[in-house]
C-alpha cells in the first residue's frame, strides 16, 4: 500500500484525537515509525494493522473504521495533489464514478508501483448502477462503502449503497448497488465517533 493511504490514517487521527492517540495507536499497532512516506510503498500488513489498533482503540468494528476513514479519504485525497485528478473525472457522482479507473491510470504514471483497484459501472435504467470492485486486497469493501458516500457528499448527492456479492471462492470481485437520493441519509457511524 502506498504512504499515502496510511499517512492519511495518521493525519485522520492526528485531526480527531491527537497526538498521544496517535502514539498508542501505533505502539498497539506495534509499529515503530510514526509518519509514512506518502510516495512509499509499505507492506499492506502495515495498514491493516493500524485498523486493527484503531478498533481497539475506539471500540469500533473494523467495518465501522474502514467505512469512515473511506469518506474521510475523499477529502484528504482531494486536498493533495491528487484533487486535480479526481476534479477532471466529472462533476456528478456518477462521472466521477466512471473516471476512477482513468484517474488510478494517471496516478501510475507518478507512483508505478501502486496497486489499484479496478472499478466498472453499470447504469440501470431507473437510476440506480451496479458498481464491479476488483482488488488484489481483501477486506477493504467497508473502506469503499465510505468512499461512495464521500464522492457522492463531494458532488452534492447523497447515496444508498447495499453490497449484493462478496469477494470470495464463488466470486472474484466485490459488488455494489447504488441508488441516488432525493433525500440525505443519515450515516452509520460520523467521523467524530472515530
Amino acid at each position: 500500500m502506498y504512504g499515502m493511504v496510511n499517512e492519511g490514517i495518521r493525519t485522520f487521527i492526528l485531526d480527531n484525537h491527537g497526538p498521544e492517540a496517535w502514539q498508542s495507536i501505533c505502539e498497539t499497532a506495534g509499529l515503530e515509525e510514526l509518519e509514512f512516506e506518502r510516495m512509499s510503498s509499505y507492506d499492506d500488513a502495515i495498514t491493516y494493522k493500524l485498523v486493527g489498533a484503531i478498533c481497539s482503540f475506539t471500540g469500533l468494528p473494523a467495518s465501522d473504521v474502514l467505512s469512515i476513514f473511506g469518506k474521510y479519504w475523499v477529502e484528504y485525497a482531494g486536498a493533495s495533489h491528487f484533487g486535480n485528478l479526481m476534479r477532471l473525472a466529472g462533476n456528478s457522482f456518477i462521472e466521477q464514478l466512471k473516471g476512477l479507473d482513468d484517474m488510478h491510470d494517471r496516478i501510475l504514471l507518478s507512483m508505478p508501483h501502486l496497486k489499484p483497484p479496478s472499478f466498472e459501472v453499470d447504469q440501470k435504467d431507473d437510476g440506480s448502477c451496479i458498481l464491479h470492485y476488483y482488488s488484489d486486497r481483501d477486506g477493504l469493501a467497508p473502506m469503499v462503502i465510505g468512499l461512495l458516500h464521500g464522492l457522492a457528499k463531494e458532488a452534492g448527492e447523497s447515496i444508498e449503497v447495499n453490497q449484493v456479492a462478496v469477494k470470495s471462492e464463488q466470486a472474484d470481485h466485490d459488488i455494489f448497488e447504488i441508488r441516488i437520493l432525493d433525500t440525505a441519509l443519515k450515516p452509520v457511524r460520523t467521523e467524530a465517533e472515530i
